[in-house]
C-alpha cells in the first residue's frame, strides 16, 4: 500500500476537535504520527494563538499552535489548525459542497504532488457521515420544477442549507508570520497577480489530462448543479434586490449585462466544467500567501476542482481587478498564456478568453444569487458581493 492509500484508508478516530479549543496533545500527536510528520517522540504540550490579523474568516476559523516535544527534536515547533466557521449559515452553504472535508482529502492526496509551494499536511480528520451529495437526477428533478415552485423553495434557503455536527480538524504547515495575504478591498497589484497566475499554470499544465483525476469524489461541478434554478430565482427574485442595493452605480448596462449573464448562465456552468485539468476552485486574493522570499503560495483548497482552467483565471482576475483596473485583464491573461505555452502547453488563445468570459458571467449570476442567501458582511461594512459584482461588470464591459 502506496503513502497515499494509507492516508486515504487511515481509521479516524473516535475523538476529533470541533474547534481551537480541543485542541489537546495527544489528538496532534496521533494526527501527525498517521500523516507520516511525526515518526518518533510525541507533542508534549500545545499553545494555540491566533494568526496575525485574525484567523476567523469566512469559511473558517484558523490558529496557530505552538508545539513542545518529548522523545524528538524533530517536529515543527508550529502548525496551522483549521476548523469550521462559527457562522451557521456560511458553515451550511460550505457544506453543501462538502468544503471542509474536500480541503482535508485534497491535503491528503493531491497536495504531495502539487508542483508549486503549498502548505505541507500534517495531519487530519474528519466525520464521513453526513455528507450531503446532491446527485444528478435529484439536481435535474429540480431544474425541471416550475418557476413558483423553485421561488418557493428557495424563499428561506437556511431550511435546506443548514449546518451539520459533522467534525473537521486539519493540520498544515506554518509559513511563518513573514508573508502577506491581501483581501477583496485592498487586492495585490498587476505584478502581484501575474506571479498568482504563474503558479496557476504550473498546477494546470502539471494535471492536464491526468487520469487519477477521473472519476475520484473529491471533485465536485463547478458553481451549480441546477443552472435553471439560479436563472429562475435570479430573474425573478435576485435582480430586484440588486438593483435596490446598488442603485446609486447600477445602470441599465450594468442591468443588460446581467440579463446577459442569466440568459447564457447553463452554457457558461457547462464550459467551465469541462475536465481539463486541475483547478484550485477559489483563488480569491484571500487564498493566496505572498512571501518575502518571492515565493506565492495557493491556500484554502477548499473548492478544488476538475475542471477548465480558465476559471481559475477569470476567478482570480474578477475578484482582484478594481473596476478602474479592468483593461488590465487582457494582459495578465495573455502572461497566462505565455507561462503555459512554456510549460509545453500550448492553449487556443480566443477559446481561453471565451471561456474566461463565460466564468466572469457565472460568477456574475453566482453573486446576484448570494444577495439573497448571505448577510455576514464579510469585508466590514460590505459582503463579498459588493466589492465583487461592480468588477465583474467592468470585465464584462471592457474589450480584449
Amino acid at each position: 500500500m502506496n503513502r497515499v492509500d494509507a492516508l486515504r484508508f487511515t481509521t479516524v478516530p473516535a475523538f476529533i476537535p470541533a474547534s481551537p479549543a480541543d485542541l489537546s496533545p495527544e489528538w496532534i500527536t496521533d494526527a501527525m504520527r498517521g500523516a507520516g510528520a511525526l515518526p518518533a517522540g510525541r507533542v508534549s504540550s500545545v499553545k494555540v494563538r491566533s494568526l496575525t490579523g485574525g484567523g476567523t474568516g469566512f469559511t473558517g476559523d484558523t490558529v496557530r499552535v505552538d508545539l513542545s516535544y518529548e522523545g524528538t527534536e524533530d517536529g515543527p515547533v508550529s502548525v496551522i489548525a483549521k476548523f469550521p466557521t462559527a457562522d451557521r449559515q456560511t458553515r451550511g452553504m460550505l457544506e453543501q459542497f462538502d468544503a471542509y472535508a474536500r480541503e482535508i482529502r485534497f491535503y491528503q492526496r493531491f497536495a504531495h504532488r502539487m508542483p508549486c509551494p503549498t502548505p505541507t499536511f500534517l495531519g487530519a480528520a474528519y466525520d464521513e457521515k453526513g455528507a450531503r451529495n446532491t446527485g444528478p437526477l435529484t439536481s435535474r428533478l429540480v431544474d425541471a420544477l416550475p418557476d413558483r415552485v423553485q421561488l418557493a423553495i428557495t424563499s428561506d434557503v437556511t431550511k435546506f442549507m443548514r449546518a451539520t455536527k459533522r467534525r473537521y480538524a486539519l493540520l498544515i504547515e506554518d509559513l511563518g508570520a513573514d508573508s502577506t495575504v491581501y483581501d477583496m478591498k485592498s487586492p495585490p497589484d498587476d505584478g502581484q497577480i501575474a506571479a498568482a497566475l504563474t503558479e496557476l499554470a504550473t498546477v494546470h499544465t502539471a494535471f492536464w489530462g491526468d487520469q487519477t483525476l477521473e472519476g475520484d469524489e473529491i471533485f465536485r461541478p463547478i458553481v451549480t448543479t441546477t443552472p435553471g434554478l439560479y436563472q429562475t430565482v435570479g430573474r425573478k427574485r435576485c435582480l430586484a434586490l440588486a438593483q435596490a442595493r446598488w442603485h446609486d452605480w447600477m445602470t441599465d448596462d450594468h442591468v443588460a449585462l446581467i440579463h446577459d449573464a442569466l440568459d447564457r448562465f447553463p452554457a457558461d456552468v457547462a464550459a467551465v466544467n469541462e475536465k481539463l485539468t486541475m483547478i484550485h476552485g477559489d483563488p480569491r486574493s484571500d487564498n493566496i500567501l505572498y512571501r518575502s522570499d518571492g515565493q506565492v503560495v495557493l491556500l484554502d483548497w477548499a473548492l478544488v476542482g476538475h475542471a477548465h482552467p480558465a476559471y481559475d483565471v477569470g476567478y482570480l482576475l474578477s475578484s482582484s481587478l478594481s473596476v478602474e483596473l479592468s483593461s488590465s485583464r487582457t494582459a495578465l491573461v495573455d502572461g497566462y498564456l505565455e507561462v503555459a505555452r512554456g510549460l509545453g502547453r500550448d492553449i487556443d488563445g480566443d477559446e481561453f478568453r471565451a471561456v474566461v468570459d463565460a466564468t466572469y458571467r457565472a460568477l456574475a449570476v453566482q453573486q446576484l444569487m448570494s444577495i439573497a442567501v448571505l448577510n455576514n458582511e464579510s469585508y466590514g461594512e460590505d459582503s463579498m458581493y459588493d466589492l465583487w459584482v461592480p468588477r465583474i461588470l467592468a470585465g464584462l464591459a471592457a474589450a480584449w
